[in-house]
Order: structure tokens, then C-alpha cells, then sequence
């Protein structure tokens, strides 16, 4: 049984009929179903995960409820010395559900890198309800990577949580390969001064496919840089949404952040909502936002 839950809702509403303000999510039962995989690492901050819960909510409260009763997987990383962690989340007949909570920290002056791994080894319909919390603190610099190449049949439902201190940096590479039904939603909290985040996203749609990809980036600190680029193809009868939002909080002069996606049609039975939202409570600020998707010449294509 599956349950339609409602989700990666837009923080400024438009008209309804548009359909653009909210998706639906569909998750498995509440069943607790073991992941065996592999073994999780570190024990959960529950100081950690209130202060991020009291900020975002992922994917939507009752997503984040359903990936806090039927964890399990938990992961805790601290990262010093420019270390580099690889995790592979195989998913297949013997593991159907991965249901994991993940934060990874960055003291000040270290950098590092995490990359999560996920993907089918069989045809086994599959799901993924992810939470990744990530807390890099002054002058420090993760570089993140979150590949998914799931099977046709499987979902995946991925919410990351970052706050970035002062001349702090988040390098952030998505890569969206598979699966029935994506969701995916990021949000950052530019907290210091001249925090930095960075975001490039690649994607491919193709048969069925549904795609929502959701970036709410917030500018609080002086001076704050953000960049959010996307690129994508459709095909056969894919459908995708892009909404990213970059918001400019009072008292964030100085900053500047910019938004854009590019998208290419394969195929005239697909779909392609573009929703590049900019809010500004501050004067002092520079934001840039574009979307375009277009079809290439059969000639050249053809070539």
C-alpha cells in the first residue's frame, strides 16, 4: 500500500491552476524494514538534527516523520583532513527500502569530501527516503557529491539540510539517472559572512519518468555568494520540474546569487516546468535567474 503525501512546497504560492506550488510523494507502507547492505557509521547529533528541523522541514513534515520512524541506516561523519568518503547504497530483492539519516560535519579550516552512491542491482521496485544534514563551519569546504541510478520501477526521495559559517564553502555535484519518481530538495543556510554555495546538477528523463527537483537557497550573512546551475534532457514521455528559489534576507548586503537551467527536449511528449523564483528583503544584493528548454534540429541531431 502506498501512501500520497504532499511535498517540496513553493515559499511563495502562485496561482493553483498553474499545478506548480506542491507535488505529490508517493512512499511504501509504514512497514520497518531492515537495510543490510552495509553497516551505518558515528551516532546521530539530536542537537544537530532539532536546530536543522526547527529550519526546514525537507521534503515536507510528514516525509520528514515518516524517514525518523522507519529509519534504517544512520550515518555521522565528521570530516578533518581533506578526507574523502565513498558510499555506495545498493538496492535490490534483498534491500527494497533504504530509509537513511545522514549528517556530516565540517569543523573550521577542514575540507572534505562525501559521495553518496545510490543505485538498483536488480529490477526489484525500490525506494529511498533520504535526509542529509550538513553543518560546514567557519573558513571550511565540503564538496558533495549524490549520484542516483535507480531502476524504472523505484523512487527516490532525497532532502539535504546544509548551514555554511563564515568564508565557509559547499561545493554540491547532483546527478539524477533513474527511477520512476525523483524528489529531490536542497536547502542551505548562507549563515556567514561570505559563505559560499555552489550547485551543478545534471539530468535525464526518459520513458515514464517524473522528475522534481527543488533548491531553496537562503542569503543571510554579508556578502554571501550562491550559484545553481542545471542541465537536463527529456525523452519518450519524461516529465520534470525544476523550482529553485534564492532568497535575500534583511541584512545580507552584499550578496549575490544566480540561478539558471538549461534543458533539452528529445522528444515533443515531454514535459518541462521551470519555476526560478527570486525574493529580495535587502536592497544591497545582485540576483540573476533563467530558465530555457529547447529542441534540437533533427538535422544536426541526426548528425
Amino acid at each position: 500500500m502506498t501512501k500520497k503525501l504532499k511535498g517540496n512546497t513553493l515559499p511563495a504560492l502562485t496561482w493553483n491552476w498553474l499545478d506548480v506550488n506542491e507535488i505529490d510523494v508517493d512512499l511504501q507502507n509504514e512497514d520497518q524494514v531492515p537495510y543490510t547492505a552495509i553497516e551505518g557509521v558515528g551516532e546521530i547529533d539530536q542537537a544537530l538534527k532539532a536546530e536543522f528541523f526547527e529550519i526546514d522541514q525537507g521534503i515536507s513534515a510528514d516525509v520528514l516523520a515518516r524517514n525518523e520512524k522507519q529509519a534504517n541506516l544512520k550515518n555521522h561523519f565528521l570530516i578533518e583532513d581533506e578526507q574523502e568518503i565513498y558510499l555506495k547504497l545498493p538496492m535490490s530483492k534483498e534491500n527494497p527500502l533504504l530509509v537513511d539519516q545522514n549528517q556530516i560535519v565540517v569543523p573550521p579550516l577542514q575540507t572534505g569530501t562525501v559521495v553518496f552512491y545510490n543505485f538498483s542491482e536488480d529490477d526489484t521496485r525500490a525506494e529511498r527516503n533520504s535526509t542529509i544534514l550538513i553543518d560546514v563551519a567557519n573558513d571550511a569546504e565540503l564538496n558533495l557529491v549524490v549520484v542516483q541510478r535507480l531502476n524504472d520501477k523505484s523512487s527516490s526521495n532525497v532532502a539535504i539540510m546544509a548551514k555554511v559559517g563564515d568564508g565557509a564553502k559547499i561545493n554540491m555535484a547532483n546527478i539524477e539517472l533513474g527511477s520512476a519518481n525523483t524528489v529531490f530538495h536542497y536547502m542551505v543556510d548562507l549563515e556567514g559572512f561570505a559563505a559560499e554555495s555552489n550547485v551543478q546538477t545534471a539530468y535525464l528523463g526518459q520513458g515514464d519518468e517524473k522528475l522534481d527537483l527543488f533548491y531553496h537557497i537562503y542569503h543571510i550573512g554579508e556578502e554571501c555568494v550562491s550559484d545553481l546551475q542545471l542541465n537536463g534532457a527529456l525523452m519518450d514521455r519524461a516529465k520534470k520540474q525544476f523550482r529553485g528559489t534564492i532568497e535575500f534576507i534583511k541584512g545580507c548586503s552584499g550578496s549575490d546569487g544566480n540561478e539558471e537551467e538549461f534543458c533539452v527536449l528529445l522528444d515533443d511528449t515531454v514535459s518541462s516546468i521551470a519555476v526560478p523564483l527570486l525574493l529580495a528583503g535587502e536592497d544591497d544584493i545582485v540576483g540573476n535567474h533563467a530558465a530555457s528548454a529547447g529542441k534540437i534540429d533533427d538535422n544536426q541531431l541526426f548528425y
